[in-house]
């Protein structure tokens, strides 16, 4: 199955530890976003990296 997400569940995935984030992770190769969610990763980083234990080489790789 794939599944197709936007940058609000992204982000919020990766802000909080949470199932939804344990599921992102796992079904990676199976998730399917739109181009500009990367982006959208990139201009809250900051955001992402002061609310969550991931550090700023975990987000984009």
């Amino acid at each position: 199955m794939k599944l197709v997400i936007d940058a609000n569940v992204v982000i919020s995935a990766l802000i909080a530890d949470s199932k939804t984030r344990e599921l992102l992770v796992t079904l990676e190769p199976d998730l399917l976003t739109p181009a500009f969610v990367y982006d959208e990763i990139e201009s809250y980083q900051d955001l992402i990296v002061e609310k969550s234990a991931l550090l700023k080489s975990d987000l984009i790789s």
